[in-house]
């Protein structure tokens, strides 16, 4: 999938999505300023309520062996304390979604005809047949598939966003160096783009520190041995499910020093130009299993919190408390409690 997905220029820079980011960025900017309401797309996708089911979906689900998984009959006796009715009314909401939208673009599809992904994956589902053993190309798949990637493009920057928002927060100096580098470099007569972001260095380490700090899943992606292997000493045999603690990773006291303070200029050189070799976090995990949405991730956060920072102040109501960040709630990935922000215009 992910080679047919790369034909179409996943994983790259992609001068037409640059465009429509910066329509939708530039129109998200006008909503917070004016009030503004846009339709666009979202009388097609609100009334199924998807972003909520994709971050309900990121919030309860169970990676780290909760009650759901350790006595999975529970959820006959307590379909809502054990998380169980939110976990299935979430999935079955997202797919059928996708099913709707996979459905609408199968009925329009003509052989040999490559509009998008979806008509290679078509062409590729009829070559193949009946369903096989492991992956093999079946519509099924397809929906699952779709449903990982949406789940994270939606719901996973929000939440990252909202942690880092949350941070910013607690440390209004970083905030106000974020904006001086914006300032001299972009001004306010245009939004900044990703060629504005090699001389933004102090505002790329900030989301490289708050990917750090706060990992948004912690226990990174789960692997599955395909054969009896051994892993330092250690057994593994095939089918067994590993998964590593990428919050561990990322507060070594002995690489970090003091991991658990918010500090950008961790991976800034003297000169304060970023510099990679300092940053050794692995948000996305690592090797040939990394989390392939990368790419789409960094750049549309450095965009959005770019273009937020760019033009507006962090603020809260003066009757509300500071962010507590013990108040997180840990599924698939962590996420903060319920807080009100303010974007004040500079």
């Amino acid at each position: 999938m992910l080679r047919y997905l790369r034909d179409f220029g996943f994983g790259r820079r992609f001068a037409e999505l640059e465009v429509e980011t910066d329509c939708e960025i530039r129109t998200l900017v006008e909503m917070v300023r004016y009030g503004a309401k846009y339709e666009h797309e979202g009388e097609f996708i609100a009334p199924d309520g998807v972003g909520k089911h994709a971050l309900a979906f990121l919030r309860h689900g169970d990676d780290y062996g909760t009650v759901l998984s350790l006595i999975p009959w529970i959820r006959y006796l307590f379909p809502n304390a054990s998380n169980y009715n939110r976990l299935r009314n979430a999935s079955m909401g997202l797919n059928a979604f996708i099913k709707t939208v996979v459905r609408k673009h199968l009925d329009s599809h003509e052989e040999g005809h490559v509009r998008c992904f979806l008509d290679l994956y078509f062409q590729k589902m009829k070559k193949v047949g009946p369903k096989k053993e492991g992956f093999s190309f079946q519509f099924d798949q397809l929906i699952v598939a779709l449903a990982d990637f949406f789940v994270a493009a939606i719901a996973g920057v929000s939440i990252q966003l909202s942690l880092l928002f949350q941070r910013l927060l607690l440390n209004p100096t970083v905030l106000t160096e974020m904006q001086a580098e914006i300032d001299d470099v972009v001004g306010h007569g245009r939004l900044p783009t990703l060629d504005d972001r090699i001389n933004l260095p102090y505002t790329e380490a900030t989301l490289r520190e708050a990917m750090r700090i706060d990992t948004l899943v912690p226990s990174g992606f789960a692997h599955m041995a395909q054969q009896d292997t051994t892993l330092r000493g250690y057994d593994v045999p095939k089918g067994t499910i590993l998964m590593l603690g990428l919050d561990a990773i990322h507060n070594q006291r002995d690489i970090w020093g003091d991991p658990e303070v918010f500090r950008p200029g961790r991976f800034l050189d003297s000169h304060g130009r970023m510099s990679l070799a300092k940053d050794v976090s692995v948000p996305f995990g690592a090797g040939k299993r990394l989390c392939a949405g990368e790419t789409f991730s960094r750049n549309t956060m450095f965009l959005v919190v770019a273009a937020l920072v760019q033009n507006f102040n962090l603020r809260q109501r003066g009757s509300d408390k500071k962010p507590d960040l013990g108040a997180r709630s840990t599924g698939v990935a962590i996420s903060p409690a319920d807080f009100w922000l303010k974007f004040e215009p500079r």
